[in-house]
């Protein structure tokens, strides 16, 4: 439970498992191989599926415009990414979500000012597993403060978009990683500002990381 305003917001099981699982059968895709005959991540746009996950987002838009002091704007469509196992590398590389390091500074380069994730398979890290359901790895970390998130089907967790909040995801032992990522704009350009937020992840939460 959250002691103060934590810059992570989460929605613990706001997506129903069996709804994730049929979500991540109807968007999956064969994957790519390079030229070592290695899977690679992929990246869709499903229209049906977005809908069904925006309808479990919209209730709690409110929560998101009262936890952040924003008016929302609007929300990108959902990406859905799937990781292979990655053979001990990074399932995905350290990355802003709405920026790029140019010249010795950070400059702005999209329309986003706060960044989600949902689920589609829950973290397991013993057998038996089952693929359809389940992997190992693919924690979704935030270097900078030094803590992330293991998969957890049907939770949804929003944090700013901005350079502040650099992630990345771990390699993928077991099974494939799926998820959908959304971005979410204000009406006006929204600044974080770590006043707000005071603390760190021992004090934000200690259920969910």
């Amino acid at each position: 439970m959250s002691t103060v305003k934590s810059p992570f917001l989460v929605f613990q099981h706001a997506v129903p498992p069996e709804t994730c699982r049929k979500l991540a059968e109807q968007v999956h895709v064969v994957p790519d191989v390079d030229s070592d005959g290695e899977a690679q991540p992929m990246t869709r746009n499903h229209a049906e599926a977005e809908e069904v996950l925006f309808n479990y987002l919209k209730p709690v838009i409110p929560d998101i415009e009262a936890h952040y002091g924003i008016k929302y704007r609007g929300t990108e469509r959902f990406a859905f990414q799937q990781f292979p196992i990655t053979n001990g590398k990074m399932a995905e590389q350290p990355h802003c979500e709405n920026a790029v390091y140019k010249r010795k500074k950070w400059i702005r380069i999209n329309d986003r000012d706060l960044t989600g994730v949902i689920w589609l398979k829950d973290f397991q890290d013993q057998p038996p597993f089952d693929l359809k359901k389940h992997v190992y790895g693919g924690k979704l970390e935030f270097p900078v403060y030094n803590f992330g998130f293991q998969p957890q089907v049907g939770s949804i967790v929003i944090y700013p978009a901005c350079e502040r909040f650099i992630s990345l995801t771990t390699s993928v032992l077991v099974g494939e990683l799926q998820l959908a990522r959304f971005h979410i704009c204000s009406d006006s350009l929204w600044i974080y500002n770590p006043e707000d937020f005071p603390g760190d992840f021992r004090t934000w939460f200690t259920d969910v990381v």
